[in-house]
């Protein structure tokens, strides 16, 4: 991994799953939040790989923005769900 890779690296609010900005195409939200491929799809998000780009976003409902509070994965090791 070169040093700027590492740099890159995120977590997706919902699974928790590490990003790499480089080799995943996750959905950015919010303040710096992001779903990993899965966590989008199965949200009902859509990507179009010949446009390199979400055609359609996924539901975000019920998933925190940095700037309003903890990303589900986070509060599940405060003991909140």
């Amino acid at each position: 991994m070169e040093p700027e890779d590492r740099e890159a690296l995120d977590v997706c609010s919902l699974c928790g799953a590490v990003l790499s900005a480089n080799a995943e195409r996750a959905f950015v939200f919010g303040t710096g939040n992001a779903l990993c491929a899965a966590c989008a799809t199965a949200r009902g998000g859509r990507y179009d790989a010949e446009r390199d780009a979400w055609e359609v976003a996924p539901d975000l409902g019920g998933l925190a923005d940095e700037a309003y509070g903890a990303a589900p994965h986070e509060q599940r090791g405060r003991g909140r769900v």
